[in-house]
């Protein structure tokens, strides 16, 4: 007597609203044609020259700027304390899973991507910081 249930979630869709409708017919014609999207931006202005509001929309935020917003507002005074509990819980799953030198090995890595990555930024401040380590001794 076990029935298996199945359901499928869907994103909602959100409706157009009539305004919208020729903007959708534009994008849809874009894609045809493939016409950029920064191209069209460019080339819709109206007669006084001014772009319309719906090319001056600021893009949505990226997920790292949701989440920091999200960290923000849940724990306004704490934000780096659950940065820093959430990287050693990330580290204490690392050493029980696959070991301390695999940890310590993933760990320097990610050191020298960060180095590497601040040198190409061109604000190499982990390479001055090993700097002064090696002057000292």
């Amino acid at each position: 007597m076990s029935e298996k249930i199945q359901a499928r979630i869907e994103p909602a869709q959100p409706k157009p609203a009539q305004g919208d409708k020729a903007e959708q017919d534009e994008r849809a014609s874009q894609a045809e044609t493939g016409t950029s999207a920064a191209a069209a931006a460019d080339s819709a202005t109206d007669a006084t020259g001014a772009a319309p509001e719906s090319a001056a929309a600021a893009p949505e935020p990226g997920a790292f700027a949701r989440a920091s917003q999200w960290l923000d507002q849940t724990f306004p005074h704490s934000r780096n304390a659950v940065l820093g509990g959430l990287c050693g819980l990330a580290v204490a799953i690392l050493l029980f899973t696959i070991g301390i030198f695999k940890t310590l090995v993933i760990a320097i890595l990610v050191v020298a991507g960060v180095a590497l990555g601040q040198f190409a930024d061109g604000d190499p401040k982990l390479v001055h910081i090993v700097e002064k380590l090696i002057k000292k001794h």
